[in-house]
């Protein structure tokens, strides 16, 4: 990118001025995606007038035309954002300047937002070219004015994962210093998503051992009681709002890789504790205010990565081993800052990772050991095939698909109930039935599907066998 051949300016294409804007439950931290240059004049009523951090999570550059946020994408793979551990701002801003002369540039935006980046499609517009601007530019006259003294930093994190590990250390160093239920705190990425609420979370976490630690020192000098602090702890640091999700040993992160880290890494239980109750106050409805929950994202990604098709399952396979990665660090992070964080973090979190080289051989080779497909009760499919066998089967089909379903749910047991769930017993159940039917009448099926161009799916399946 020396050269800054930017092949395709982006844009996300959100009205929202303030996209995902929201505040964690009982501390001074918020979220957003990229907003508008307008956007930025509707934050100073929402904050106090304590000092300001704004910590930048994007690693590629972001410019502003004519009010609008954009940034630079291969168009090879536009759906995938420029890493860089420089801030190439200045080189967007020159490549936008010199297509200026033309009087417009051309900008690619998403038709609709989906989940999955092989289902999204894009426009092109021509957008006006005036009052080209830099973020930083814009942040900085957020600091000259309506939220004077405001500090921007910029962490700049890879997507759906937590490194470099040096970006953590970004965040500790800056907060370790201020009063840490009064420094506020805001964090942007494009989305307000992933990186955001990483962000937002190491944040909880360091200020959060920061006001234990206040805690402890106030129950030492005889301000306050050990009950009355231990209580304050548990209740802000530790406790788990109540919910069925806390049996769920998948919701809960319970995976291979985790529960090795907590087996092997003293003091991960009590880590994982404390990352526990901050990525749920920094996530979803009912026990945060934000959109993505960084634990419980896994297994729910997970239902998805199920239900798709083969093609669909790269993207999902590669969101859930880098989002399993993602929650081991946030583990191992908990676990320094219980650690250093007392004694205001005099280590480093890379240099702590470094005395503990093993946890990362360990991630690496276990982030994707995981069941990527279901294990079906093969004695009760078995039993189906001998009785669909005869030449009366026909007679028997409604019985024996009312079996291949209940097979299909109680493989599916653990899901909770709704679209996925339902789409996969179906998908389930009709690849069951197929692989059960006689030799020669899934012989005569499959060459009338392919004939007729059909798709293998639950009705056309039934219906074929019943035809034939």
């Amino acid at each position: 990118m020396g050269d800054c051949n930017f092949k395709l300016c982006h844009s996300l294409g959100n009205s929202d001025d303030l996209p995902n804007w929201r505040r964690v439950p009982g501390f001074p931290v918020f979220g957003v995606g990229q907003p508008s240059e307008k956007g930025f004049a509707n934050i100073p009523e929402k904050m106090g007038k304590e000092k300001t951090i704004w910590f930048n999570c994007r690693q590629e550059p972001v410019a502003y035309v004519n009010g609008i946020s954009i940034t630079p994408r291969n168009k090879v793979n536009p759906h995938a954002n420029i890493e860089s551990s420089e801030c190439i701002e200045a080189n967007l801003l020159t490549t936008l300047e010199g297509r200026s002369a033309e009087g417009k540039v051309k900008v690619t935006k998403d038709k609709a937002d989906a989940d999955n980046p092989m289902d999204r499609e894009e426009e092109d517009e021509d957008r006006p070219a005036v009052d080209l601007k830099g973020f930083t530019k814009v942040l900085g006259g957020m600091s000259e004015g309506p939220i004077p003294g405001m500090q921007v930093i910029r962490v700049p994190v890879i997507e759906e994962r937590a490194l470099p590990e040096s970006a953590l250390d970004i965040i500790v160093n800056a907060l370790k210093s201020e009063n840490p239920a009064t420094c506020q705190c805001i964090f942007s990425s494009q989305l307000g998503q992933g990186r955001t609420t990483l962000g937002m979370t190491v944040a909880c976490i360091t200020k959060a051992v920061l006001m234990s630690t206040k805690l402890n020192k106030m129950v030492e000098t005889g301000i306050g009681s050990r009950d009355w602090a231990d209580n304050i702890i548990h209740k802000s640091f530790e406790e788990l709002a109540a919910s069925e999700d806390l049996k769920d040993p998948m919701l809960m992160g319970e995976f291979a890789v985790i529960l090795e880290l907590l087996e092997k890494l003293p003091g991960s239980k009590e880590g994982k504790v404390l990352a526990d109750k901050m990525i749920d106050i920094c996530g979803t409805a009912p026990e945060g205010t934000g959109i993505q929950n960084l634990r419980k994202c896994i297994i729910r990604t997970k239902y998805k990565y199920d239900a798709a098709t083969e093609d669909r399952q790269v993207v999902w396979k590669k969101m859930i081993i880098n989002f399993i990665e993602r929650y081991f660090y946030l583990i191992c992070f908990a676990t320094y800052a219980k650690e250093q964080g007392p004694e205001l973090f005099p280590k480093s979190f890379v240099a702590w990772m470094d005395e503990h080289k093993e946890l990362r051989d360990m991630v690496a080779a276990g982030k994707d050991k995981l069941e990527w497909s279901r294990q079906v009760d093969q004695g009760a499919v078995d039993q189906l095939r001998s009785k669909i066998g005869g030449s009366d089967y026909k007679e028997k089909l409604g019985e024996i698909v009312t079996n291949l379903y209940k097979i299909s749910h109680s493989t599916y047991a653990d899901m909770p109930r709704g679209v996925i769930k339902d789409t996969l017993m179906r998908k389930l159940t009709c690849k069951t039935l197929m692989e059960i039917l006689p030799a020669e009448v899934l012989t005569k099926i499959q060459a009338e599907m392919a004939e007729k161009k059909l798709t293998s799916d639950f009705e056309t399946v039934v219906g074929l066998v019943v035809a034939a």
